[in-house]
């Protein structure tokens, strides 16, 4: 299997080098079996000039993209990760989308080939340029979703899962580790389970991604222009934690009940009270990772008074319990000073 590798300036150079790394570990493991390496793979630069990531260090391309495609065999896979890491404005995502435009063709081309592209986090903006995501949801770092619904609000975002597969197209969120599980799933694909078996243990990993949910951060709410919406977010914050009735709010802001809650769809597309609902969340959320505060406790603490309720709720929205949240981000060990 060849692997073509997109390179691009401001790209995320963890995730390029852990794709590199995880191809070489399955490659390692299958020599171990007694087979034979499987996977080839090439970096491609626009220019085929070295590319600088967002972490300066500098990552030398094999090939300049004409080059690479003038060639009368073309890769089995393309692996179009981070093309740029998560950008403080919009204009700056523009410009990496029209920088990148020259590989829709490409893909395009792969596509109708029946040809398999692998995708990570922002790689998602030039799936949705090259019109090859159809109906299915996009994948990305949660910091890049508010520059995908703007640039592309006819598609939408899967904020839930770390990995999707859509026929040839095998997407991933961002994130370090996310790079590795998208190549262990690649490798469990063509190379077998016991090869991603494996290398997953080589490298130390879970062969299995989790859930995308807990790692979100619960304090990042996307930017809107919306100062009524404004006004009853903080509302909400400040009593959160107390009985709240939404016709109360709308209330208090001189609007219907309706009228909040079609401005809360459009400014973070939620109802009010999920908003709350995530406030809530978000709290527990903080409480455990902070706190020993005993789970009951908690749920008392951020506004509810039926246990079971917020424990669905919790775990719908985190897709683990209360307590394997505590498990995976609370303090788990005393720190005790050295006696000299």
């Amino acid at each position: 299997m060849k692997a073509a590798i997109l390179l691009m300036d401001n790209c995320f150079g963890t995730g390029i080098n852990g794709i590199l790394d995880a191809l070489i570990a399955a490659n390692y493991s299958l020599i171990k079996s007694g087979a034979m390496p499987l996977f080839e793979w090439e970096l491609v630069s626009l220019d085929g000039n070295r590319v600088t990531p967002t972490n300066g260090l500098r990552i030398e391309a094999d090939c300049d993209l004409a080059s690479f495609i003038a060639r009368p065999e073309q890769p089995d896979i393309w692996i179009i990760p981070g093309i740029y890491q998560s950008a403080s404005n919009f204009e700056k995502v523009q410009t990496a989308m029209r920088q990148s435009e020259v590989m829709v063709p490409v893909l395009q081309r792969h596509v109708v080939d029946n040809k398999m592209i692998v995708c990570m986090c922002t790689g998602a903006f030039l799936l949705a340029q090259a019109d090859l995501l159809g109906k299915n949801p996009a994948l990305m770092h949660w910091r890049n979703e508010h520059h995908f619904r703007r640039a592309f609000p006819h598609l939408t975002i899967d904020s839930q899962n770390t990995i999707a597969e859509y026929g040839n197209l095998l997407c991933s969120i961002g994130g370090s580790m996310a790079y590795e599980y998208l190549v262990l799933r690649l490798v469990e694909r063509f190379a077998g389970h016991q090869t991603a078996i494996n290398t997953a243990k080589l490298l130390m990993m879970d062969l299995n991604a989790p859930p995308a949910a807990p790692y979100r951060a619960h304090q990042y709410q996307p930017e809107h222009q919306d100062a009524l919406v404004q006004q009853a977010q903080l509302y909400l914050q400040r009593n959160s934690s107390q009985d709240i009735s939404m016709v109360e709010v709308a209330q208090e802001l001189n609007i219907s009940d309706r009228q909040l809650k079609r401005r809360f769809a459009a400014a973070l597309d939620c109802s009010p009270l999920q908003y709350l609902q995530r406030l809530r969340v978000n709290q527990a959320c903080s409480l455990l990772e902070a706190t020993q505060l005993p789970s009951n406790k908690i749920v008392l603490e951020v506004g509810y008074q039926d246990e079971s309720s917020f424990r669905r709720l919790f775990k719908k929205q985190m897709a683990m319990t209360m307590e394997s949240y505590r498990q995976q981000f609370g303090i788990q060990h005393q720190q005790h000073m050295a006696v000299g």
